[in-house]
């Protein structure tokens, strides 16, 4: 909302990550942290082919970004509640709006989508925790707003969805995106710290796999709606009732990106584990990701800091989980890091500018060691193609990961994006900068 005013109507139901800070835990005791790379130098990319340049510096805290057209971006900076706009590279004077953001710990100014319509106006989304009076005040929602743009502006606000900003203040969500069919904005949250709140504030539901919990209030999942806040053909996949029907997946503890496959529609995500079992995932929908029974491939209660080889996988993928009558099904990360790397967004290049062995291929962020990761798919794009020692679709260590290393030293990630002009666009919250990758020549 403007700073001027306040919402005047709220939607009846409390519904819907987290921003794309990562913190650390000390699983004794509760001690958050904001932690990112912040990095101090050009990055490094490993293809000697391709080339990184900065498109524009002096951003304070930027989380993500979205293309109004060739050379004009409009990215959000998590504490200031602004949307600046950035055009050949220089960042106009004011921002095209300035709302009351909460910004302890992983609330923020979130997540970015934008749609044209037929007549060529855009209508750009945004999700924030919405503060009450002020920048920094006490957080009153995590809510999705709609707007036109008119004149360097944001006009004609609408609310979308208004969802739980409590207990928190981690895992709020925001990196929201438009569905393949551009008439459905799919919406993931997290558990908004309600499995793990230092002052016992727990808050369990059916979401979060809690077998015993009846609520259902938005969080732990990524929903679906249409482009007016309202149930997709007014059905859901888990079930019908309000919030449940905009549910598109659930068990997620924590996601900071998700994308759709260009060349099947399948949306995957990106997942943090709480201090171990980073994960990429295929979402098919009504996908149960795990949450809270389930890290990774292990099972819940694990000490992150003892042996893997004393870790218990997860082998019974019914046993403690919330099935939703059969609506709702487990299935295991297409990927895992043991150690936490904070992955954040996830692009599928869809594009032929940085060389056609990387069209269609899947790349993804991280926050906490500025790094880009590559991946290649199947055949059937359901799983992703990973060699020795990365067979078994887990990295042990940062060794490991060698070979789908992409590119490094960007600071922590926070957003990726395939441009206009088909290159590969990075916001990076370390540096405060945005860069984009091309090739040398």
């Amino acid at each position: 909302m403007p700073k001027s005013s306040l919402p005047q109507f709220k939607v009846a139901v409390i519904v819907f990550l987290n921003f794309h800070l990562l913190y650390m835990v000390d699983v004794a005791a509760y001690t958050p942290t904001l932690r990112y790379s912040t990095g101090d130098g050009m990055p490094i990319i490993q293809d000697t082919n391709l080339k990184v340049e900065e498109v524009v510096g002096g951003l304070e805290l930027p989380t993500s970004m979205a293309f109004l057209g060739q050379d004009d971006i409009l990215v959000l900076e998590k504490d200031r509640g602004t949307v600046l706009r950035i055009i050949n590279g220089q960042t106009m004077n004011e921002p095209i709006i300035d709302v009351n953001v909460a910004t302890e710990v992983e609330r923020c100014m979130c997540g970015i989508a934008l749609f044209r319509t037929k007549n060529n106006t855009a209508n750009v989304f945004l999700y924030y925790t919405e503060a009450e009076s002020t920048d920094g005040g006490q957080a009153i929602g995590n809510r999705v707003y709609r707007y036109e743009i008119s004149n360097g502006s944001l006009v004609k606000e609408q609310l979308i969805l208004d969802l739980p900003a409590y207990p928190g203040p981690r895992h709020n969500g925001g990196a929201i995106k438009l569905g393949p069919d551009n008439s459905s904005l799919y919406v993931p949250i997290g558990d908004v710290d309600g499995s793990f709140n230092p002052s016992g504030l727990f808050v369990r539901t059916s979401t979060q796999n809690y077998v015993n919990a009846s609520l259902v209030d938005g969080r732990s999942g990524i929903l679906v709606v249409d482009l007016d806040g309202k149930p997709i053909d007014g059905r859901g996949i888990l079930g019908d009732n309000y919030p449940l029907v905009f549910y598109f997946a659930y068990g997620i503890r924590n996601s900071f990106g998700i994308d759709f496959d260009p060349l099947t529609g399948n949306l995957w995500d990106t997942e943090n584990g709480p201090a171990y079992a980073d994960e990429i995932n295929l979402v098919k929908p009504g996908f149960n990701s795990g949450y809270v029974p389930v890290h990774g491939l292990w099972a819940h209660g694990v000490d992150p800091r003892s042996n893997v080889s004393d870790w218990k996988l997860f082998t019974n993928t019914t046993l403690g989980l919330v099935g939703f009558d059969g609506r709702g099904n487990y299935s295991f990360p297409e990927f895992t890091w043991i150690d936490s790397v904070g992955p954040t967004a996830i692009e599928f290049f869809h594009s032929k500018k940085l060389g056609t062995q990387y069209e269609n291929d899947l790349f993804v962020s991280d926050v906490h060691e500025g790094r880009i990761y590559h991946f290649q798919l199947s055949r059937d794009r359901t799983e992703l193609i990973l060699s020795s020692p990365l067979e078994d679709k887990i990295a042990n260590t940062t060794s490991e990961l060698k070979n789908v290393i992409f590119a490094e030293g960007f600071g922590g990630i926070t957003d990726l994006e395939v441009g206009p002009d088909g290159y590969l666009y990075i916001v990076s919250i370390g540096q405060g900068k945005i860069f984009r990758i091309l090739p040398k020549s």
